[in-house]
């Protein structure tokens, strides 16, 4: 233990050690990058998105929506029933 003590201590091992860890950390970083890019994951359910209908004259909207305009109207070619008044 003594020995790796004193090899420690030495300026130029410290300076050796630390361009290896460096060199390291950057290698594993770039095979991460590497393996993330060429096996991504299986889109899960919950990321989807999801899909949004309105029905009979209804409004729905999903999504990332801004500045949309909603327009409403008597609808013409429906095959809703018509609601007694």
């Amino acid at each position: 233990m003594n020995s790796l003590w004193r090899f420690l201590r030495d300026k130029r091992n410290q300076q050796v050690l630390g361009w290896v860890g460096g060199g390291l950390v950057a290698a594993v970083t770039g095979l991460w990058g590497a393996f993330v890019y060429f096996f991504p994951s299986p889109e899960s359910p919950a990321t989807k998105s999801p899909t949004v209908q309105a029905n009979c004259g209804a409004v729905a909207i999903g999504g990332n929506v801004t500045g949309a305009t909603i327009a409403t109207g008597p609808t013409t070619d429906s095959d809703c029933a018509s609601k007694p008044k």
